[in-house]
C-alpha cells in the first residue's frame, strides 16, 4: 500500500478489539445515557440482557457493559480519550450509549462533560465500513437495532441508510450484506469524509467534464479518489503543478504504473493517442508520455 495518508488519530476502537478477557474497567465509573441524562450504571436496574456473556467475559469489562445494556458487538463503536476514558457510540447514529471514566471519583456526568470528551472525535467512514465487514462476518448487527437507530423501517429485509450512503440487507433479522447506495466507492467515501475540499474539487471537475452522465461522473470521482489514496503523501503536493492541475490520476500515472487504458481515458480525458503498435499504445498528455502494454500502464 503506497498511501501514507494520515487520518487523525482519534482512538476509535471497534468493539471486537475491546472484548478480550484481559480487558477490565475495574475502578472506573460507568454512566449510562438515559435520554440525555447520564446516570451511574446500576446492576439492579440496567442489565437488560446478557448477549454473548460467558464465564470468560470479565465483570466490569467493556464487553460486559455492552452486553448488559443489550447490544451486540457490531452495534457499538468505542472512542478512547487521551486519559483512557471510553465512550460507547451507536455505530449508526453516533449517539452516546454509555461512558466509562478513568476518574473513579467522579459522581456526576453532564452533557457538557461528554461534549468535551468528544471534542476531538471525528467520524471515519473507513472505520464504519470495517465494522460493517466484521459484523457481516460475525453476524452481530440486528435489523431492529438498525431500524431504531436510523428511524426507518426495513422493506423486503433491506434498509437504505441515506446518511452513510449504504443499503443493508438482512437475513433472519441479522445483517448479511451491504452495498453503496450513492454510487461512491469506499475510497471516495473516505476522501469525502477526511478530505472534503479535495472531494468537492474532484466532484466539480467531474460534473464539468461529463455533465448529466451520472455513470461517467461517478466513474471519474471514484477513479480520482482511488488513485489519490494510492499516492505517497510526500508526492501529493505535486498535484498543484499547472501541468497536472490537481488531476490525481494523472499524477499517479507519472509516478507509478498499473492503471488500465480504460481508466486512463476516463480520468485523463485530455490525453491523446500518439501511436499504437502491436500490444503497445503510447498516450501523451502535455509533455508527459505514457506507455500501455496490453492496455495496462507500464514504465519503460
Amino acid at each position: 500500500m503506497k498511501s501514507k495518508h494520515f487520518f487523525p488519530l482519534v482512538f476509535l476502537i471497534l468493539t471486537t478489539i475491546l472484548i478480550g478477557p484481559s480487558t477490565y474497567a475495574a475502578g472506573w465509573t460507568v454512566f449510562v445515557n438515559k435520554n440525555g441524562i447520564y446516570k451511574s450504571f446500576d446492576e439492579n436496574k440496567d442489565i437488560v440482557s446478557t448477549f454473548k456473556l460467558t464465564e470468560k467475559t470479565p465483570k466490569g469489562s467493556f464487553a460486559y457493559y455492552r452486553s448488559c445494556l443489550g447490544y451486540l458487538d457490531g452495534e457499538l463503536l468505542f472512542y478512547m480519550t487521551k486519559d483512557y476514558s471510553t465512550i460507547a457510540l451507536n455505530a449508526f447514529n453516533n449517539k452516546v450509549v454509555f461512558v466509562m471514566l478513568s476518574d473513579d471519583t467522579k459522581t456526576i456526568l453532564t452533557q457538557e462533560d461528554v461534549d468535551t470528551y468528544l471534542s476531538n472525535y471525528k467520524y471515519s467512514d473507513s472505520e464504519f465500513v470495517r465494522n460493517l465487514n466484521t459484523a457481516v462476518s460475525e453476524k452481530n448487527i440486528r435489523k431492529d437495532f438498525v431500524e431504531k437507530s436510523l428511524g426507518v423501517k426495513a422493506i423486503n429485509n433491506t434498509i437504505t441508510d441515506e446518511e452513510h450512503g449504504y443499503v443493508y440487507t438482512f437475513t433472519g433479522g441479522i445483517l448479511s450484506s451491504y452495498k453503496s447506495s450513492d454510487g461512491l466507492s469506499d475510497d471516495a467515501k473516505k476522501v469525502k469524509t477526511d478530505f472534503p475540499n479535495i472531494f468537492n474539487d474532484i466532484r466539480f471537475k467531474a460534473t464539468g467534464l461529463y455533465g448529466a452522465s451520472t455513470t461517467r461522473v461517478l466513474d471519474y470521482i471514484n477513479g480520482q479518489c482511488k488513485y489519490f489514496m494510492r499516492i505517497d503523501i510526500d508526492f501529493i503536493s505535486k498535484a498543484k503543478d499547472p501541468s497536472i492541475n490537481y488531476n490525481y490520476a494523472l499524477l499517479y500515472c507519472i509516478l507509478y504504473e498499473g492503471m488500465t487504458l480504460n481508466e486512463f481515458n476516463i480520468l485523463v480525458p485530455n490525453a491523446e493517442l500518439s501511436s499504437s503498435v502491436d500490444n503497445y499504445i503510447i498516450m501523451t498528455c502535455g509533455s508527459y508520455i505514457f506507455t500501455f502494454k496490453n492496455k495496462v500502464l507500464v514504465k519503460k
